[in-house]
Parts: C-alpha cells; sequence; structure tokens
C-alpha cells in the first residue's frame, strides 16, 4: 500500500472517529461536505472534463466491479 493510500486511509479513520464521537452530526453531510471540498481541490490542478472523467471512471468502476476488487490509482510513474 502506497504512502499516500495510507495517509487517506488515517485520515478517513480520524473522520469517523471525530464524527462516532459527536452523536449530533449527520455522517451523510459530512461526507457531502468532504465531496465538495476535494473537488475544489482538484480544481485547483485539474480541469472540469478531468474530474467529471475521473468521477465517471470510478463510478463505473464500482457498477461494473463484480468481484469487489479494489480500486487502485496509481501515480503514474
Amino acid at each position: 500500500m502506497s504512502g499516500e493510500q495510507q495517509i487517506i486511509d488515517f485520515l478517513l479513520q480520524q473522520l469517523d472517529d471525530a464524527a462516532a464521537q459527536e452523536k449530533k452530526l449527520n455522517k451523510a453531510y459530512l461526507e457531502d461536505i468532504l465531496f465538495t471540498q476535494l473537488l475544489g481541490r482538484l480544481a485547483e490542478r485539474r480541469t472540469e472534463k478531468d474530474i467529471l472523467h475521473q468521477v465517471q471512471y470510478n463510478l463505473t468502476f464500482e457498477q461494473r466491479n463484480i468481484s469487489k476488487d479494489e480500486l487502485v490509482v496509481t501515480r503514474g510513474c
């Protein structure tokens, strides 16, 4: 597992832990905010077309992924 993936996994676990401690939080809304923030960050470096392609690719992969293989994001090395 890449260092980048480990960082993301750690941060998502922190998010889940924080949400579990705050019973008043709406986890779905929290995830919506996270998604919006990520899109904003992507927009700083990528075109709208590139972002849309990535989102569509990930959604298509999930829909066709009968075996439940893990999606692997490479650095393009």
